[in-house]
């Protein structure tokens, strides 16, 4: 079972999002979202490589959909690690500047 790691800059994306949809949709909303993140991570420890591989973002780079949202991560096989980059709103443009010097 790989090791899951959040990077800052993932858990930070995270905090701002729950914090904006409690604002504005409210906390049961926020909560409703804090455990869809909580299920992905649980299923990247079993599944790791199930998310679809965006080559554009980097080597080894994969996605878990949360719509609107899209976590980004990498999972490195031989490392036994899937490190979550960020997470970003899947409304734009992700390129792989978004991931540089995030890592």
């Amino acid at each position: 079972m790989p090791l899951i790691v959040v990077t800052e800059s993932a858990a930070a994306d995270q905090a701002d999002i729950l914090e904006d949809l409690n604002f504005k949709s409210g906390k049961r909303t926020a909560l409703k979202y804090r455990g869809f993140f909580s299920r992905l991570y649980d299923r990247l420890e079993t599944h790791p490589a199930s998310g679809p591989r965006r080559p554009a973002l980097g080597a080894d780079i994969r996605i878990g959909i949360i719509s609107p949202y899209i976590v980004i991560y990498r999972y490195s096989p031989n490392e036994g690690v899937v490190t979550v980059l960020r997470i970003v709103d899947g409304r734009r443009d992700v390129t792989d500047k978004l991931l540089a010097g995030r890592r």
